[in-house]
């Protein structure tokens, strides 16, 4: 942190370094510490009480949120699950419900799939014929287009509320509020823009997902013109 003194002709530049910061933080995950005087920390008993998940409230907290995201990808890109589901009517074998003999089905209306004892899916791909891997391929190929604009879409509104947080954090800290020092106005400045950080945040899983979901279709598709040629 700069221990420069503020003063209102450095005020913005000192408002910029802070954001630039804070954001540079925000973008990356939690590093392990390797110093000697840490990893004889990590060595007291504390250690045995290390969490490994979410609690309580936070727990149901970044439930609800995974099955909010969830159901947005599946919302705007609902061709890429159903070719999946597709593909998995042929190579997968569905649970059976013994009271009605009907698929049992997940929350979204697809079926549930057998699992071995390993908890693998039940599979075999050498149930896909030819016509049926050139199906497959044409319709990732043509989906493939609009898959992208939505990604790209959803690119763009992860950029604009990470700029909506930034402002939000630059004004809270040039805020004017008596002789405050760089570490009192930053701190000021996170808290008063903790709501664009989490919506920034949030903006930036659904990017993530959608990336993934293309990726994923680019990937199937490349395997199934291996397969096909």
């Amino acid at each position: 942190m700069s221990t420069e003194a503020i003063t209102p002709e450095n005020l913005d530049r000192q408002a910029e370094a802070a954001v630039r910061e804070a954001s540079k933080e925000a973008d990356s995950t939690a590093l392990v510490d390797p110093h000697e005087d840490r990893t004889r920390e990590l060595k007291t008993p504390g250690f045995q009480r290390m969490r490994t998940d979410w609690h309580g409230a936070d727990a149901a907290q970044i439930s609800g949120l995974r099955h909010i995201v969830d159901g947005r990808i599946l919302h705007l890109f609902p061709d890429a699950f159903m070719l999946m589901n597709d593909i998995y009517q042929v190579v997968r074998e569905p649970v059976w419900d013994p009271a009605t003999g009907d698929t049992i089905k997940d929350a979204n209306g697809f079926d549930v799939w057998a699992r071995s004892d390993s908890g693998a899916f039940i599979e075999d791909y050498t149930k896909l014929g030819i016509r049926e891997r050139e199906n497959f391929l044409f319709r990732i190929t043509t989906g493939i287009f609009e898959w992208k604009q939505t990604a790209a879409d959803l690119w763009g509104d992860a950029m604009f509320a990470k700029a909506q947080w930034e402002e939000a954090m630059s004004r809270g800290f040039t805020e004017p509020e008596g002789r405050l020092t760089v570490d009192d106005r930053t701190n000021r400045a996170r808290v008063n823009s903790v709501d664009e950080r989490y919506f920034s945040i949030f903006q930036s899983l659904l990017s993530r997902r959608a990336d993934a979901v293309v990726s994923g279709m680019e990937l199937l598709g490349q395997r199934l013109k291996d397969v096909i040629s």
